[in-house]
C-alpha cells in the first residue's frame, strides 16, 4: 500500500515561495498515484502554547482549537513534508507556534511513556523540510532545520533531509531558481519510496 503524504504549508503568505515548493512536491506525488493532503497553517484557528504544563499532567491540551485536527492528521500520515520560510534567522512564527503546540506529543512520549504511533508496522515514517530565506548567510537555515528535526523526532518521524534555498525573498522568486522545483519533486518522490 502506498504511503499517505501530508504537506504542512507554514507560510503566512499565500502562494509564496515555500507554498510553491510544497505544491511542486505534492503535485509530483499525486501525479505518481500517492495519496496527498495539504494543511495550510494560515487557515487554522489556534493560539500559541500557554506553557501551563497541563499536557504533562493530563496528556491533553487545555486549548480546544484546530491543533487537535492537525495532530490527528500528523498521526495519520506516513510521510510528512513541512514547508516553511525563514524569518529573522529562524522558522517563521506561525510554524513555530504550531510546533510548540505539539508539546502534547512530547508529554505522551516522555512523561506517559506511550508511543505516538501505536502500530509498529507503520514505522519508520519519514519527513522532509522545504524552506526559503531572503538572505545569503551560510547558516541561515540552521535554527529552522533544528526546529523541524525536533518536531519529527517527537512524532517518530525520521528526518530525510531538506531542500532549502537562499536569496529567495520576493513572492515568486523561487520560479527563477534554475533547479529548485525539480529538486523538490525528485526528493519528494524518493521520500515516498523510502
Amino acid at each position: 500500500m502506498k504511503p499517505h503524504i501530508l504537506g504542512i504549508a507554514g507560510s503566512p503568505r499565500r502562494n509564496g515561495n515555500t507554498d510553491r515548493l510544497l505544491k511542486a512536491a505534492m503535485n509530483a506525488l499525486a501525479e505518481t498515484g500517492y495519496s496527498t493532503e495539504i494543511i495550510n497553517i494560515r487557515d487554522l484557528q489556534y493560539s500559541p502554547c500557554l506553557g501551563c504544563n497541563a499536557c504533562s499532567k493530563t496528556g491533553r491540551c487545555v486549548q480546544k482549537d484546530d491543533i487537535q485536527y492537525l495532530q490527528e492528521r500528523l498521526v495519520a500520515a506516513d510521510r510528512i513534508i513541512v514547508a516553511a520560510p525563514v524569518f529573522f534567522m529562524g522558522i517563521n512564527a506561525q510554524t513555530k507556534a504550531v510546533i510548540d503546540r505539539m508539546q502534547t506529543f512530547w508529554a505522551l512520549k516522555y512523561v506517559f511513556k506511550q508511543p505516538v504511533i501505536t502500530d509498529s508496522e507503520r514505522l519508520p515514517r519519514y519527513g522532509l523540510f522545504l524552506s526559503t530565506a531572503g538572505t545569503q548567510f551560510p547558516d541561515v537555515f540552521a535554527c529552522a532545520e533544528r526546529a523541524v528535526k525536533n518536531l519529527y523526532h517527537v512524532l517518530d518521524v525520521k528526518y530525510y533531509g531538506s531542500c532549502a534555498y537562499k536569496g529567495i525573498d520576493q513572492s515568486g522568486d523561487i520560479e527563477q531558481h534554475p533547479s529548485a522545483l525539480q529538486e523538490v519533486r525528485e526528493k519528494a518522490l524518493i521520500l515516498a519510496q523510502l
